[in-house]
């Protein structure tokens, strides 16, 4: 059906239609193929029960430690306490502020202990006061250690004492640099300080910045960069405003090493931490290309970068950086005490070892979080083993946390960019009666009457689209759970927005022989679940006999026999890891990806013949306010399922396709690396695609290739990317199978491009 008869269609069922609609005996399978998804009807809106699904399925939640306390746009990285006999905390803003006020949860107002704002660099992002440090013999000396970025840019070490005047304060008038560290770039600068049980200071330091470390600071023991230093503050060697201690491991090597460095091989030091109780030094490392990391950092060590990101080795043959299939054999670094995906979030947070007494049950657990997905874990580790006995995210949040602290009593503080300090706190909807409240079991959510029949409550609305998300051959059964009172506000060319409670559900199955539906078999059931802390999805693995899902928390692979018309071949599925769903679902792609209504806009059979979805659903009442009356101009995406018919159709198909597929990330806002943008309705030369050089290693061999190259698809790097399986594919998740009809209409759209970009 055409778009213009869709529209006309979509207007006169605004007008007439009383319509039958969601869920009853019938099963509602749409098949990436030809869309079909027929349901038994009703013509009301039924609300379901999805209470039990707002809940967190976490033992922990984040809880405002300081209420009346915000510090705004500074930008808090790090909160500590002096040994001065004092209750006081102490909190570092990158700014280059430091505050100090009583740790009384019902402080409402800070004391500016120093203020170095106007000696600070923070033209780049990760510039500005980065780490601070107090003497061990602080009672005694009033002595105090910063790091900050300057212009040149450099780094910056120096010792500072409080004021003779007001012992409360930090006398910026008193500084003594120790340390000055020319920096190549103005990223990746590191900036923490430690003291450790034996008295020295230990500094964390970057590698200077830019993609794989060009000037390879990692492995170069000539330079500071890189490395966590050790030296002596309170003595001095030659000129050196300090010491280095005798039994630093490079100590006496002379032009071969510098004998401040205590371990190496770092790409982003981000922080450093001391076990209160064992002395350990913890470290988290931010990864590149795909890993985060966490270390336990030793005398000599070292830790790999930019030979290796996390365990994994670069792969030197295609360069195209450090990806999950890479080998991880033993070279001799140190591998991190465990690491994890950029499905699992992007910038690793090192943080404390719980020794507090408000959480016994997180007592010598090591927290750390990541940056950009909010989430929370702790870690266990048997030093003696030298192994992790448990590694689990314990909370998930929507806060930027850039750093933590810990205060005399060795309670556990999240420092966030929203300019407040948080603590855990236990989840109290996260035990029901002694078990997980969280449904683990599809059967325990309330959305399916019956499981083994994948039967729906009544009130599940069945829907389909126009462009099917590439998802390996899997065909998927969609389904969208509205609360009661909840309303959908409607958007003709932005996303729709649902309201809390809603749940979209959505079941993949697989041919054992393909494109024979007789021998399906149910592989998982997503939800993304609109809960009170957000959007958040989950998935529910299928159980062998096919009679129930069970809630998964990690990423894992399942391989499958299928039988092809060439034979048989092993296909891998992808089981994704919780903080997968963000991955994709993201804000820059609205969260819900294909409940918009380029989408929708077209025919779905409830089981009483095809009508037009989105006029159904107004039907229903699903909307919050009467549909507009230009029903008839809304534009729909071009059915994927449909012959190209012209050029300018398959160029259509293409754009729909790469929206669906790819924008979510490369879009204005969104996480992928690139800066092209792929939304649908972008004009061709403000995509930053078409004649434009790919960033890093080409898989064109042609050295004139772009990502888009005008006439040229085998010099096209969008292309190839995305028939690519494994490193550098696109997208680089939950996908091991190329899309075939996909890549020949790009393909063809390519070939038809001049170099004009039309």
């Amino acid at each position: 059906m055409s778009a213009d008869v869709r529209r006309l269609r979509l207007l006169a069922c605004c007008a007439l239609l009383t319509v039958a609609s969601a869920c009853g005996s019938d099963r509602s399978r749409e098949r990436d193929r030809d869309d079909v998804a027929p349901a038994a009807g009703r013509s009301r809106f039924i609300p379901v029960d999805t209470s039990r699904l707002t809940a967190l399925p976490y033992a922990y939640q984040l809880e405002n430690a300081f209420p009346q306390l915000n510090f705004g746009n500074q930008r808090p990285l790090q909160l500590l306490y002096a040994p001065d006999g004092t209750s006081r905390v102490f909190v570092l803003c990158q700014n280059g502020k430091v505050h100090a006020f009583e740790n009384r949860e019902d402080e409402h107002a800070t004391d500016v202990f120093l203020d170095l704002s106007t000696v600070v660099s923070r033209s780049g992002n990760e510039e500005g006061l980065l780490g601070l440090a107090f003497h061990p013999e602080y009672a005694e000396n009033g002595e105090f250690f910063v790091c900050y970025s300057t212009e040149g840019p450099k780094t910056v070490v120096s010792r500072f004492r409080v004021s003779a005047d007001d012992p409360a304060r930090g006398d910026a008038d008193s500084e003594e640099v120790l340390l000055t560290i020319d920096q190549p770039f103005r990223t990746q600068n590191g900036g923490s300080l430690e003291f450790g049980p034996d008295g020295y200071l230990y500094i964390g330091l970057g590698d200077g910045g830019s993609a794989n470390d060009p000037q390879g600071h990692g492995q170069d023991l000539t330079t500071l960069l890189g490395s966590v230093l050790r030296i002596d503050v309170d003595s001095v060697d030659g000129d050196l405003p300090y010491a280095i201690p005798s039994d630093n491991p490079f100590v006496g090597r002379g032009d071969e090493a510098r004998g401040e460095i205590w371990a190496y091989g770092f790409r982003n030091v981000w922080r450093l931490a001391f076990d209160r109780e064992t002395g350990q030094l913890w470290g988290g490392d931010v990864g590149q290309d795909r890993y985060e990391e966490v270390n336990l950092i030793v005398k000599g060590g070292n830790y790999g970068w930019n030979q290796r990101e996390g365990r994994h080795p670069l792969e030197e043959a295609d360069n195209w950086g450090f990806f999950p299939t890479a080998p991880t054999e033993n070279d001799g670094t140190h591998p991190p005490v465990t690491e994890y995906f950029h499905s699992e979030g992007r910038a690793v947070v090192g943080g404390r070892v719980y020794r507090g007494s408000r959480l016994p049950e997180l007592h010598g657990a090591y927290l750390y979080a990541d940056f950009v997905t909010g989430n929370v874990w702790a870690l266990r580790y048997d030093s003696d083993e030298r192994q992790v006995t448990s590694d689990t995210q314990i909370c998930s949040s929507k806060a930027q946390i850039a750093g933590f602290g810990e205060d005399r009593d060795g309670e556990v503080y999240l420092c966030a960019f929203d300019g407040n300090i948080y603590r855990l706190r236990e989840n109290a909807d996260y035990l029901l009666g002694g078990e997980i409240r969280f449904p683990a079991r599809l059967s325990e959510t309330g959305l399916f009457e019956s499981t083994a029949e994948l039967r729906p409550v009544p009130g599940m609305i069945p829907y389909s689209v126009n462009v099917p998300l590439w998802s390996d051959h899997a065909s998927k059964e969609r389904y969208v759970a509205l609360p009661a009172g909840g309303q959908v506000q409607f958007s003709e060319t932005g996303q729709w927005e649902f309201p809390q409670g809603s749940v979209i559900v959505k079941t993949f199955s697989l041919d054992m022989k393909r494109d024979d539906p007789s021998t399906q078999r149910r592989l998982e059931t997503r939800l993304l679940v609109n809960s009170p802390y957000g959007w958040e999805g989950y998935t529910y693995l299928w159980n062998d006999e096919q009679t129930d899902a069970f809630l998964s928390d990690v990423a894992t692979t399942e391989s499958f026999e299928i039988e092809t018309g060439d034979g048989a071949t092993t296909q891998h599925w992808y089981y994704p890891g919780r903080s997968d769903c963000k991955a994709c679902h993201t804000a820059a792609g609205g969260f819900v990806l294909s409940l918009n209504t380029r989408q929708l806009n077209r025919d779905h059979d409830y089981g009483e013949g095809p009508v037009n979805q989105i006029a159904a659903l107004a039907a229903m009442g699903v909307f919050s306010a009467p549909l507009p009356e230009d029903a008839a101009t809304w534009e729909a995406y071009p059915e994927w399922s449909a012959d190209a018919s012209s050029p300018d159709e398959n160029e259509r198909l293409v754009r729909a396709y790469l929206d669906v597929n790819c924008a979510f990330c490369h879009a204005p806002g969104g996480p992928g690396n690139s800066p092209i943008d792929l939304r649908y309705h972008t004009p061709l030369e403000r995509m930053a695609l078409i004649g434009v050089p790919p960033r890093g290693t080409r898989s064109s061999r042609e050295p004139a290739s772009f990502l888009v190259s005008p006439g040229r698809p085998r010099d096209s790097e969008l292309l190839l990317r995305m028939e690519l399986r494994g490193p550098g594919q696109m997208p680089v998740l939950a996908s091991t199978v190329a899309d075939t009809r996909a890549l020949q209409r790009i393909a063809d759209w390519i070939a038809q491009l001049q170099p004009s970009g039309r």
